[in-house]
């Protein structure tokens, strides 16, 4: 890999064209975040050498036609295709790209005709299935487990068009497409990791790291490289960071699903002297969801008695439970959190009402804004629904546990011995009944997350966010070794 050219993917570029949707919403919506000219010139340059000398280049959600004026700048014989779903963009990017074929259609769904190339290129859109769900209907039913990538409960539209894109290619072409790394590391994309892995489809990817492509758009990406043909052994890996470009090799048929992490053990027999690894002898579990923090969590709140008050807010002790978010890791807690759950199933309305009359109150005064949240979802007697009630009972287990912000600059820590529920910008982390005994402590938990080895295996593992910052989810953390 030219690493003078991974650096140009790294210089700060003017915004795309940006015709599109009429709105921004619609443009949020469908994903339409369109590639800066001399980014896309760029990401062809990368695959530009293993191309024939008149390639059919094709880029199947084409947007402003960015990427297909950059590959007549970079391959001048391309014959060029494009497909476009939303119809007046597709119209805009045909003025824009004299010479090239542009049609309106889904790619994904086969609604438009796609012809076999030597190249696919592109950013295709990000649209998390939630919010697809919300803005066409129609569009996620019908991709909804018709692909690897879409056969989890949640994913991303982009994941659709990395799986798809190895089948449009004829002979050993080449994938390039540019899309957020979570798909490297999130659980929603294990089937497609394990997917491509077996098809031995990649290439390389390339982590920018903090680098934002995107004057509008706050995304971590990657750039994906895929081949038509299986490719043989480890797969680089080159990742930025504040020390400059690292390049790793990944043994993808040995990761399979598994985040593809650098630097992980070898899955192997446990023995003696086996290393594990803390998900191996741990349970790392996400923080529960309100989606309506402002109304569920009640800051600085006091407990009198049989009561709970915060500012002008008094509400039954009974119906909350001390809480820790992210940013309250490091002291004992002092929020609480509104929790209509008993045993992590929600409790029935009309038994809040005559449980908890107070909280009750509380919550029926907020029910408009509660029964806003994701277009309407909780419209009805589960207003007072969490958004995301995951890992309840686990959180409150009175049992001591660990518990770690989602987002450091420095890593740190706190122990929790009174069953505290924790939110979601924050991990709990307890030993496992059958770890080693001497991993059973909590202590020892507590002192591995203050120190240097974990900082050091997050450098190595985890993609840095802007200002230094870095993520502690479950997919870092759970392959990391143990001293």
């Amino acid at each position: 890999m030219d690493f003078a050219l991974l650096a140009k993917l790294l210089e700060p570029l003017p915004p795309g064209i940006g015709q599109g949707a009429a709105t921004q919403a619609e443009r949020r919506a469908r994903g339409q975040v369109f590639t800066p000219p001399g980014l896309a010139e760029a990401v062809i340059r990368l695959i530009a050498p293993d191309l024939p000398a008149r390639p059919r280049v094709l880029d199947p959600a084409c947007g402003d036609g960015a990427f297909l004026r950059a590959a007549r700048a970079v391959v001048p014989a391309a014959a060029r295709f494009g497909i476009e779903r939303d119809p007046r963009v597709a119209r805009a990017a045909r003025a824009a790209t004299p010479g090239a074929t542009v049609r309106a259609g889904e790619a994904l769904l086969g609604r438009a005709r796609v012809p076999k190339v030597d190249a696919v290129i592109g950013n295709p859109p990000y649209v998390r299935s939630i919010r697809l769900r919300a803005s066409d209907p129609a569009l996620w039913e019908a991709l909804r487990g018709r692909f690897a990538a879409t056969s989890f409960g949640e994913w991303d539209l982009y994941g659709a068009f990395l799986e798809k894109s190895v089948d449009w290619l004829a002979g050993d072409g080449r994938v390039a497409l540019i899309v957020p790394s979570r798909w490297l590391t999130a659980r929603w994309a294990g089937p497609l990791r394990a997917h491509l892995a077996a098809r031995r489809a990649v290439v390389a990817v390339i982590e920018l790291g903090a680098t934002q492509l995107f004057a509008n758009a706050t995304t971590y990406a990657s750039i994906a490289i895929l081949g038509g043909a299986a490719q043989p052994g480890a797969r680089p890996i080159y990742r930025h960071g504040a020390a400059g470009w690292r390049r790793d090799a990944l043994d993808l048929a040995r990761l399979g699903d598994a985040p593809w992490i650098a630097s992980a053990p070898a899955r192997r027999a446990r023995g003696p002297a086996s290393r594990a690894t803390l998900g191996e002898v741990a349970v790392i579990a996400k923080g529960a969801g309100t989606n309506a923090d402002p109304v569920f969590v009640l800051p600085a709140a006091r407990r009198d008695g049989r009561w709970l008050t915060c500012g002008d807010v008094v509400i039954e002790a009974d119906a909350a439970r001390p809480c820790l978010r992210g940013r309250d890791v490091g002291a004992a807690p002092t929020a609480w959190c509104v929790l209509p759950y008993a045993d992590g199933a929600l409790v029935p309305w009309a038994e809040v009402q005559a449980r908890w009359p107070k909280a009750a109150a509380y919550l029926a005064a907020r029910r408009a804004l509660l029964e806003a949240r994701e277009r309407g979802r909780f419209v009805g007697e589960r207003f007072h629904a969490f958004g995301r009630p995951q890992n309840l009972r686990f959180h409150l287990d009175p049992a001591p546990k660990v518990v770690i912000p989602d987002v450091v600059r420095t890593p740190r820590a706190w122990i929790d011995r009174g069953g505290a529920l924790v939110l979601d910008s924050a991990y709990a982390v307890r030993p496992r009944p059958d770890a080693p005994a001497r991993w059973q402590d909590v202590e020892r938990l507590h002192a591995l997350f203050a120190s240097p080895a974990l900082a050091a295996w997050l450098d190595a593992a985890s993609v840095p966010l802007r200002g230094g910052y870095r993520r502690m989810k479950t997919a870092y953390l759970a392959p990391m070794p143990l001293p």
